[in-house]
């Protein structure tokens, strides 16, 4: 209740008393005191109304627990200020009342006001206050499947999540993460961020863990076989693995036939499935022919103060025809480690082997993350080049060396892959290559200059040298740096040799 309504109720309260009193000295016969009594009263009233009614001012009836609080609104929505309810000599005055000020409507915090309206004594202004708040919670959106399978081989990794609140902007960088285990198959990983006006947001991802690798199959025997017609074929079969479901070489099916009758190549595909319906399947190679089948050129050496010149990733038009012309001008057999080629790259492939070089075998594919997938993605790499090579030269080569070497760390986003493959290989009747001399043509050496001292620097007299170049497009420098390379190596003591089935294997310890 207004102070100025109290005024009036108490003027009403005096005129009643004055009307009561009144009456009294009319019953006792004071007529006379009573008009006057009741004259000046009443002149008193009219008097003192005159001058509340004057004086009044307006009443904001705020609601906010009148602490001048009249709205709050919501960021950015500009929608219009409630002014509140104010009355005026008994009247509703709302819809008289302007507003003076500055809001801006886009950024949260509390602004002060006026509200002003026409009185009898001029404008009436009354301070008050409007709220700009943020009540709207952020949003997290999800990169990926809500519902996320993770292999039980690899380690969780986060597809990626993004939070955005419509007043702050972009707030990824705030979501914090937490993974609550549901059972030994299931978690949940728990989203939350919270804007700076505490409006919070949370969201789940469920991960199941599941099992998508593949069995690891191991033929028992060479997986490449020469045999002479109307010779017995021995079937001996393979054995099959599983990480999770452990044995299961009684599960192996296995297709295909032998006629030793008749020349030929045949393929026998063993083939097995775990318990979660992934599949795997190995192959083993009968080459049935009258005559004996092509042999890569043989060569001597091999012990220490040997050196085997090997060049990765060709074969290039343009850098391994000089390198192979230089070696047939220095009388030096090398050995290259090829990957998938063209027509072109074809008649590069065939000169290599006929001048004596061993073709062997970098992969089909150069890409980490397609080739190191898996066992049987990597096998299924050399294995594809390898018939390539067989069906250029009529030679099956079953010497290889790992893109990146058995000691990369590439492939570490398949745990333990180099581990397994570096068995797996020998296992497959394959027999692989690393490297002690690293000439650095393909890395920091600037020049040819640089290629060459890396290289001489690097040679042992009391090993075999195995030693690492390229014949990729670009490498000119390789080119210009190898007949130094001979030239030295053989004023020194050193001979040749190109690497062959039959030698010892020089290797990396795995990284991974």
């Amino acid at each position: 209740m207004g102070v100025f309504n109290i005024l009036y109720i108490a003027e009403a309260a005096i005129i009643a008393i004055a009307i009561i009193a009144g009456l009294i000295l009319y019953k006792v016969k004071h007529k006379n005191g009573f008009l006057k009594f009741l004259g000046i009263s009443l002149g008193s009233f009219i008097f003192v109304f005159i001058l509340t009614f004057v004086f009044e001012r307006p009443e904001v009836h705020f609601p906010q627990n009148d602490n001048l609080e009249i709205c709050q609104i919501e960021v950015g929505s500009r929608e219009k200020i409630k002014i509140p309810k104010t009355s005026y000599h008994f009247a509703d005055v709302t819809k008289n009342v302007s507003i003076n000020g500055n809001i801006d409507y886009n950024k949260t915090g509390e602004y002060s006001i006026t509200l002003e309206v026409d009185t009898l004594l001029g404008k009436y202004i009354q301070p008050a206050k409007v709220k700009i708040i943020d009540t709207k919670a952020p949003v997290i959106q999800l990169e990926g499947e809500e519902d996320f399978k993770q292999s039980y081989a690899k380690e969780y990794q986060e597809p990626g999540v993004k939070a955005y609140d419509e007043y702050e902007g972009d707030l990824t960088e705030k979501v914090k993460s937490e993974k609550k285990e549901v059972d030994d198959k299931n978690y949940k990983i728990i989203y939350t961020v919270e804007d700076s006006s505490g409006n919070k947001a949370n969201r789940v991802r469920n991960v199941t863990i599941i099992d998508d690798v593949p069995p690891v199959i191991t033929l028992n025997g060479n997986s490449i076989i020469n045999l002479t017609p109307n010779s017995e074929y021995e079937e001996k079969g393979a054995t099959a693995k599983d990480e999770i479901d452990g044995e299961l070489t009684e599960k192996i099916v296995k297709e295909g036939s032998v006629d030793t009758s008749s020349e030929g190549t045949y393929t026998i595909v063993y083939k097995v499935s775990d318990n979660s319906g992934n599949d795997s399947s190995v192959k083993r190679t009968i080459e049935v022919r009258a005559d004996e089948p092509p042999v890569q050129a043989q060569s001597g050496g091999g012990g220490a103060g040997t050196i085997y010149l090997t060049f990765d990733d060709g074969p290039t038009t343009n850098i391994t025809p000089k390198i192979l012309d230089i070696l047939a001008s220095k009388n030096v057999k090398a050995t290259f480690f090829v990957l998938n080629y063209n027509e072109s790259g074809e008649a590069l492939i065939k000169r290599e082997h006929n001048e004596g070089h061993t073709v062997a075998i970098h992969g089909y594919s150069h890409d980490y993350k397609q080739i190191y997938q898996s066992e049987e993605a990597y096998m299924q790499n050399i294995l594809k080049l390898q018939e390539k090579i067989r069906n250029t030269t009529g030679y099956t080569s079953t010497v290889t060396r790992f893109p990146g070497g058995s000691s990369n760390t590439i492939s570490r986003f398949n745990p333990g892959i180099m581990t397994r493959l570096c068995r797996l290989v020998q296992d497959r009747g394959f027999t692989y290559f690393d490297w002690n001399v690293d000439s650095n043509d393909a890395g920091g050496a600037k020049d040819a200059e640089a290629v060459y001292n890396n290289v001489i620097k690097s040679l042992s007299k009391s090993r075999a040298n195995v030693v690492l170049m390229h014949d990729f497009s670009s490498n000119q420098k390789g080119v210009e740096a190898l007949p130094r390379i001979i030239d030295y190596a053989k004023a020194n003591g050193y001979t040749f040799s190109n690497i062959t089935a039959n030698t010892p294997m020089v290797t990396h310890k795995p990284n991974n």
